[in-house]
């Protein structure tokens, strides 16, 4: 009996430990046409307009997701193209939720340069063709990779939320994928940025923040 009892015990124990990694790991999921989608890689950027733009991939599939602005609230998606949100499938097929879809984003949490939240949306092919349905959606701790820009709210960072920039931005520039060359030219531009904010509101005596701009060098490479 004891056996059995330390069996289900382990069992219960693995479990939590895999749904731990499930919501703590930085990406975007949930359920296309209700097959589960879970990102690799996750970025949050800031566009000109002041709206965000949250992007998640896996092997073969992307989703995007474009809320009108980097604040916490409600955003629905449908009859504008401000909020959208887009699923590109292994096929290369693009649906979109243009005027046409609809669905709503929710970021629920922007702390220390990352975004958490839930979503779901209907997009048509194309915004006019067959339709497709992302359900369960979420977003955890995705980060902003170009923080600091005109557009962000607060740019007068104080010292904390310089360092918590910095290490949301280092966290993106950690999870990049190498060979995806554009990428990751910009989420180490986006890095550089955060250093440079973080010596200009912290200070740096140690030379350690300024060493490690000296080894991201220019980006381009």
């Amino acid at each position: 009996m004891k056996k059995i009892f330390l069996i289900a015990l382990l069992g219960l124990f693995v479990i939590s430990c895999g749904d731990d990694i499930e919501t703590n790991t930085p990406s975007i999921q949930g359920e296309v046409e209700d097959i589960f989608f879970r990102s690799g890689s996750s970025t949050a950027t800031l566009n000109e307009d002041g709206s965000v733009t949250l992007t998640g991939s896996s092997s073969d599939e992307v989703v995007t997701l474009t809320a009108s602005a980097y604040e916490e609230g409600i955003y629905s998606f449908g009859g504008s193209v401000t909020n959208e949100a887009t699923f590109e499938d292994f096929n290369g097929v693009l649906y979109l939720t243009g005027e046409n879809g609809d669905g709503e984003i929710e970021i629920t949490r922007i702390e220390g340069g990352r975004l958490s939240g839930e979503f779901y949306f209907n997009a048509l092919e194309n915004g006019v063709g067959d339709t497709i349905n992302f359900s369960k959606g979420s977003f955890f701790d995705v980060p902003l990779t170009n923080p600091g820009t005109p557009s962000t709210p607060g740019s007068d960072l104080d010292c904390e939320e310089a360092q918590n920039i910095r290490l949301a931005a280092k966290l993106a520039y950690d999870d990049v994928d190498p060979n995806n060359t554009e990428q990751l030219q910009l989420v180490c531009n986006a890095y550089r940025n955060a250093l440079d904010q973080e010596i200009e509101a912290c200070g740096d005596e140690s030379g350690d923040l300024q060493a490690i701009l000296d080894t991201l060098g220019s980006c381009e490479s």
